[in-house]
Order: structure tokens, then C-alpha cells, then sequence
């Protein structure tokens, strides 16, 4: 008896509580505002969640940084952003810092990085993406000497992130993962 009492009060207190969708996740309605093109909109909801330390808005604001989408296009602030999110583990973002590397876009170039970065993002690709981000990094790894490589698969093989990826599981199966909205042939 108490304990169907003690329930009925939590419905009645839950029941009293709304959150709209919107300020329930924030991530969800820049990532809503992105996939209709409203740049500006994503922009103004991705920057304090990137501030805050989320990587997934980090590797969206670095590409619309990259791009010019919704934001001045800032190579320098794109290879920010994309640097914290890639630390944190994310494939897309460390792909496209490894490209910003390739063509020294707001980084100077540097192809042992670039390869690293290419190399660890092809490493936790979903099957959908790996076959192009493999063509990539092999193209990049034409430009270097066997030496370059080597180092560049050292500095792969031995980076850790920096703190846990919000959840692995996205890292494995893009399908699983809607933020990968972002195209990386673009």
C-alpha cells in the first residue's frame, strides 16, 4: 500500500514537470537546424554546447567554421574547434582536422599530422564512410616519405583521447549516430 502510494506521488510530480523538446536537448535542435540548412540558428545552439565541452557540437561548429556555414569561414577557429573534438575522439572531426592539415588550412601543413589524424579517423569509421577517408589518408601518405609514415603511424597508434567519447558505440556504427550528418566529401 505504501508503495503504491509512494508511486502515485512520483507520476504526480513528474507529471507537473514539462520540459519543452527544444531545452531537453539542445544538441538534437542544432542538429535539426543544421539538416534544414539554417546555419545561423545551429551556430547559436552549437556554440555554448561546444563551450561546454561537447563533442559532437565542437565537430559541427569546426566544419561551419571550415565552411563558412552560418558562421565567417575562419580556418584557424574551424582547426580549434575540430583540434578539442578530435582529442576527444570523435572520427568526423579528426577527419576533417587531417584534411585542414593536408592543405594547411589554420594549421601550418603537415603531412606526418594530417596522416595521424586521417589515420585514427579511418580507425573508428563506420563502414559507410572508411572506403572514402581510406582513399584520403593513402593520398596523403603518397606525399610522404617512409619515414613521415612511420611516424605518422607511431603518433596513431599511440594516442589515447583525452577524455572518453560521450559514447562509444556511436563511434562504431555511423548509422547510429545522426550527427554524422555532416557530408565529408564537401
Amino acid at each position: 500500500m505504501r508503495r503504491a502510494f509512494y508511486r502515485l506521488i512520483l507520476l504526480l510530480l513528474m507529471s507537473t514537470v514539462h520540459v519543452p523538446a527544444a531545452r531537453a536537448d539542445p544538441f538534437a535542435a542544432g542538429l535539426r537546424a543544421y539538416a534544414a540548412h539554417n546555419y545561423v540558428l545551429s551556430a547559436e545552439i552549437f556554440l555554448p554546447l561546444a563551450e561546454q565541452g561537447d563533442a559532437r557540437a565542437q565537430t559541427y561548429l569546426g566544419v561551419m567554421y571550415l565552411r563558412g556555414q552560418g558562421v565567417p569561414q575562419n580556418f584557424q577557429v574551424a582547426a580549434y574547434w575540430l583540434h578539442l573534438a578530435s582529442e576527444a575522439g570523435l572520427p568526423a572531426a579528426q577527419y576533417f582536422l587531417g584534411l585542414m592539415y593536408d592543405k594547411g588550412q589554420g594549421v601550418a601543413q603537415d603531412f606526418v599530422l594530417a596522416h595521424a589524424w586521417l589515420n585514427l579517423a579511418v580507425a573508428h569509421a563506420g563502414p559507410s564512410l572508411r572506403s572514402r577517408w581510406v582513399l584520403i589518408r593513402d593520398a596523403v601518405a603518397s606525399k610522404m616519405s617512409e619515414w613521415q609514415l612511420a611516424e605518422a603511424r607511431r603518433l596513431a597508434y599511440e594516442w589515447r583521447p583525452e577524455t572518453p567519447p560521450f559514447a562509444q558505440w556511436l563511434l562504431i556504427d555511423p548509422t547510429l549516430a545522426p550527427w554524422l550528418l555532416i557530408d565529408p566529401t564537401r
